[in-house]
């Protein structure tokens, strides 16, 4: 090898060495300068913060029954077929958000259908959970142990995060045990993937696997603003893409819960869809983010308080509408009679709206404690498919694996355009067979 290439490989490495050390330097005066053993000169660990915040996060070990078929023909030909249960073990996270009453939130899917739930400390202590309440559309839940000498997590505020923050996992997967991982805020914001029916996703590349769900997402203060929910990934593995509810969501659906045991939510009265390019030159308007009103429900709130067809909604209560799902979730944290303002843009003058949450008609029954309805137009695959749309689920009366926001595209091998094709179907014959578009996948489902 000559000397000139060795030259030029060692001034790159020199570099490359200056620089991650001038990163070393700026992460130890900035972003954890606060951590008093960064400033003491000892290793650089994320444990200061850790220490004393794992205890908040627990391990929930859920018992359900599951059912299933068995058929056989009998000695005449007949077919026999025979349901039978038996009990499935799974297990999840939770987090203390409140050590005196002993509260514990989750989410819906790792509770779902349980017949038991145990929830375990980290000095390995156990208690048998009550339930609260949950929300399926939110995929929130909260529990309640009697226990002494908890550990609880500062709910953050999730508004004040930004892209780049810091943010440390806690959780148990694979229900190995806790597990501590660390990464970055990827993107905010995040909706229209077709997790839960409501849908404003931290998204984090912080390492989180199958059993995470429940668990805590922290900044590097400790604070709480997140429980982890669900990953994107093809092999069912940690791929960097990781999406938590953020915590003032949490807070909002868990106050109610807590206090009633079920969400009230309700309806403004109104259809709308998407701002394009083209649309917001045409009207001159300052921005592409928001939704345009395509209909205002005859005696609704929005009739009421005055909302008209080509409005332009750019915010509510002061808050910024990128797209009609973000419309869609900052309603849908309001309960029923909460008011709420509106900023509207009409003919080109700016409007201040003040509407109020109405009672919420949920739509036509498909199975016990599942509403569907016709596409809406704040829907985005509102004309470009043909189906109806999952507008309610109760969990407390259903055990579907429906959520809302799901598609439903053919019931019984029939294809279904709209809401008046299920007139000619009969829904009460077992099994039921759905075909399902959630998000960009379609999956078939039986029912009974």
């Amino acid at each position: 090898m000559s000397s000139r290439p060795l030259k030029n490989v060692r001034s790159k490495y020199s570099l490359i060495g200056a620089i991650g050390a001038i990163v070393l330097v700026l992460l130890a005066t900035t972003s954890f300068a606060h951590i008093p053993e960064f400033m003491n000169g000892e290793r650089p660990s994320l444990a200061p913060v850790i220490d004393g915040m794992k205890d908040a996060v627990v391990n929930i070990s859920v018992t359900t029954r599951q059912g299933y078929r068995i058929a056989w023909f009998d000695e005449w030909g007949q077919l026999n077929p025979r349901r039978y249960h038996r009990e499935a073990q799974s297990a999840g996270s939770g987090v203390i958000i409140d050590a005196k009453q002993g509260l514990v939130v989750t989410n819906h899917h790792v509770i779902a259908q349980a017949i038991k739930i145990v929830i375990t400390l980290q000095d390995q202590r156990s208690f048998d959970a009550e339930f609260l309440g949950s929300d399926p559309t939110t995929d929130i839940a909260v529990l309640r142990i009697a226990a002494d000498d908890l550990t609880e997590l500062k709910l953050g505020d999730s508004e004040v995060m930004r892209v780049g923050d810091f943010v440390i996992a806690i959780g148990n997967p694979f229900g190995i045990g806790q597990t501590v991982t660390s990464g970055i805020v990827s993107a905010l914001g995040r909706n229209q993937i077709g997790i839960a029916g409501v849908e404003d996703f931290i998204q984090t590349d912080a390492s989180i696997n199958r059993g995470n769900s429940g668990g805590a997402l922290i900044d590097i203060e400790g604070n709480l603003v997140g429980i982890n929910t669900a990953i994107l990934s093809p092999s069912g593995g940690s791929s960097g893409i990781g999406f938590a509810i953020p915590s003032n969501m949490v807070k909002a659906i868990a106050e109610q819960l807590i206090e009633y045991g079920d969400i009230s939510r309700g309806m403004f009265g109104i259809e709308f869809r998407p701002i394009t390019r083209q649309y917001a030159d045409a009207l001159d308007l300052p921005t592409i983010n928001g939704v345009v009103v395509t209909k205002v429900v005859a005696g609704s709130g929005a009739e009421i308080a005055g909302m008209r067809i080509d409005d332009v909604i750019t915010e509510v209560d002061g808050k910024e509408i990128a797209n009609s799902q973000d419309l869609l979730t900052k309603i849908a944290l309001l309960r029923v009679g909460q008011e709420f303002d509106l900023k509207v843009f009409r003919k080109g003058e700016e409007h201040q709206i003040q509407g109020t949450v109405q009672e919420f008609e949920i739509g036509n029954e498909l199975v016990q404690g599942v509403y569907v309805d016709d596409i809406p137009a704040s829907n985005p695959y509102y004309g470009r498919i043909r189906g109806v749309v999952v507008s309610t689920v109760d969990g407390r009366v259903t055990e579907t694996q429906l959520m809302v926001g799901d598609i439903i595209l053919e019931v019984n091998r029939e294809r279904i355009s709209r809401l008046s094709d299920l007139q000619s179907i009969n829904l009460d014959r077992r099994p039921l067979i759905l075909l399902v578009l959630r998000g960009t996948q379609q999956f078939r489902l039986q029912i009974g």
